[in-house]
């Protein structure tokens, strides 16, 4: 084989293990449990499937997103959350780019987690983000979750 061809191959493979692992991301992830509720992250949900998701889960759902993915789903298509029962927004740069003003804004995952409605309750906590705020407030709620049943 030429040398063309073997640098070709291994830039096929490292493309298709970088593929594979973002897909493994871009999927609804089951994280355990935090005080009574079910924990999920979805990182680049699409927002159609994500609504969906929403109206099957049968507890009530308290939704944290970072505030760009939250912009992208109130703009694309008409939303109605008849499940969700409380919306957390993360938005570390505060800024105020927020298009529903009836949602509180914060800093950072711990921040949502220390809200009295997540301390001792029933439902279900989902994570959404887009891009590299998405991966990093999962990051974060994964260390948390880590630490609370040290793993």
């Amino acid at each position: 084989m030429s040398k063309k061809t073997t640098e070709y191959i291994d830039l096929l493979k490292a493309n298709r293990k970088e593929t594979l692992t973002r897909a493994a991301l871009t999927r609804i992830q089951p994280r355990g449990k935090f005080h009574g509720f079910d924990v999920f992250t979805w990182l680049d949900a699409p927002e159609e499937v994500l609504l969906s998701t929403f109206n099957s889960m049968p507890y009530p759902i308290h939704w944290v997103s970072t505030l760009n993915y939250f912009n992208v789903v109130v703009n694309s298509v008409h939303v109605q959350l008849p499940n969700v029962q409380q919306v957390y927004l993360l938005d570390d740069l505060n800024n105020t780019n927020l298009i529903n003003l009836q949602y509180q804004v914060f800093d950072g995952i711990t921040s949502v987690l220390k809200q009295p409605s997540l301390i001792n309750g029933k439902g279900i906590l989902i994570l959404t983000g887009l891009g590299s705020e998405g991966i990093d407030a999962i990051n974060e709620l994964a260390l948390i979750l880590k630490t609370i049943h040290g793993l």
